[in-house]
Protein backbone atom coordinates (compact mmCIF):
# COMPACT_ATOMS: atom_id res chain seq x y z
CA UNK A 1 0.00 0.00 0.00
CA UNK A 2 1.59 3.07 -1.15
CA UNK A 3 1.47 6.68 0.76
CA UNK A 4 -1.97 7.64 -1.77
CA UNK A 5 -3.65 4.61 -0.97
CA UNK A 6 -3.16 5.16 2.94
CA UNK A 7 -4.22 8.92 2.20
CA UNK A 8 -7.63 7.43 0.31
CA UNK A 9 -8.49 5.56 3.43
CA UNK A 10 -7.98 8.17 6.18
CA UNK A 11 -9.92 10.69 3.97
CA UNK A 12 -12.27 7.99 3.18
CA UNK A 13 -13.03 6.00 6.94
CA UNK A 14 -13.29 10.23 7.87
CA UNK A 15 -16.14 10.90 5.18
CA UNK A 16 -17.55 7.83 6.32
CA UNK A 17 -17.46 8.19 10.62
CA UNK A 18 -18.35 12.13 9.87
CA UNK A 19 -21.94 11.25 8.90
CA UNK A 20 -22.72 8.83 12.12
CA UNK A 21 -23.01 11.52 14.25
CA UNK A 22 -25.85 13.11 12.49
CA UNK A 23 -27.52 9.90 12.14
CA UNK A 24 -26.98 9.09 15.95
CA UNK A 25 -28.30 12.56 16.73
CA UNK A 26 -31.58 12.24 14.55
CA UNK A 27 -32.37 8.86 15.42
CA UNK A 28 -32.44 9.68 19.71
CA UNK A 29 -34.02 13.35 18.74
CA UNK A 30 -36.05 12.25 15.71
CA UNK A 31 -35.66 15.71 14.81
CA UNK A 32 -35.82 16.64 11.23
CA UNK A 33 -36.77 20.38 10.47
CA UNK A 34 -33.37 21.06 9.39
CA UNK A 35 -32.75 18.37 6.73
CA UNK A 36 -34.78 20.27 3.98
CA UNK A 37 -36.02 17.66 1.08
CA UNK A 38 -33.90 18.97 -1.57
CA UNK A 39 -31.01 18.29 0.13
CA UNK A 40 -31.77 14.99 1.71
CA UNK A 41 -32.76 13.70 -2.22
CA UNK A 42 -30.00 15.26 -3.92
CA UNK A 43 -27.66 14.30 -1.15
CA UNK A 44 -28.77 10.53 -1.52
CA UNK A 45 -29.02 10.36 -5.56
CA UNK A 46 -25.55 11.97 -5.73
CA UNK A 47 -24.20 9.20 -3.73
CA UNK A 48 -25.82 6.52 -5.34
CA UNK A 49 -25.35 7.66 -8.63
CA UNK A 50 -21.73 8.51 -7.72
CA UNK A 51 -21.45 4.97 -6.04
CA UNK A 52 -22.89 3.17 -9.34
CA UNK A 53 -20.19 4.90 -11.60
CA UNK A 54 -16.82 3.97 -9.34
CA UNK A 55 -18.28 0.31 -9.12
CA UNK A 56 -18.77 0.47 -12.81
CA UNK A 57 -15.40 1.50 -13.59
CA UNK A 58 -13.83 -0.42 -11.33
CA UNK A 59 -15.34 -3.24 -12.64
CA UNK A 60 -14.81 -2.77 -16.28
CA UNK A 61 -10.52 -1.61 -15.34
CA UNK A 62 -10.74 -4.56 -12.34
CA UNK A 63 -8.87 -2.43 -10.09
CA UNK A 64 -11.47 -2.21 -6.90
CA UNK A 65 -11.11 1.25 -4.88
CA UNK A 66 -12.30 -0.38 -1.88
CA UNK A 67 -11.95 3.11 -0.02
CA UNK A 68 -14.28 4.52 -1.86
CA UNK A 69 -16.75 1.64 -1.85
CA UNK A 70 -16.82 1.55 1.62
CA UNK A 71 -17.16 5.39 1.73
CA UNK A 72 -20.20 5.68 -0.26
CA UNK A 73 -22.27 2.18 1.15
CA UNK A 74 -22.12 4.21 4.40
CA UNK A 75 -23.31 6.84 3.24
CA UNK A 76 -25.98 5.62 0.83
CA UNK A 77 -27.48 3.57 4.30
CA UNK A 78 -26.89 6.91 6.02
CA UNK A 79 -28.56 8.75 3.76
CA UNK A 80 -31.50 6.55 3.33
CA UNK A 81 -31.71 6.44 6.81
CA UNK A 82 -32.19 10.11 6.57
CA UNK A 83 -34.76 10.24 4.20
CA UNK A 84 -36.75 7.24 6.10
CA UNK A 85 -36.49 9.46 8.71
CA UNK A 86 -37.80 12.84 7.63
CA UNK A 87 -40.65 11.12 5.75
CA UNK A 88 -41.43 9.33 9.50
CA UNK A 89 -40.46 11.94 11.85
CA UNK A 90 -41.98 14.92 10.15
CA UNK A 91 -45.47 13.46 9.39
CA UNK A 92 -45.86 12.47 13.15
CA UNK A 93 -45.12 16.58 13.57
CA UNK A 94 -48.43 17.95 11.83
Amino acid sequence: MNFFEILGWIGNLVLSIGVIPQVYKTYKTRDVESFSWSFLLMWAFGVLFTFVYIMQGDIVKGDYQYPLWLNYLVNIIATGYLVFAKFKYQNKEK
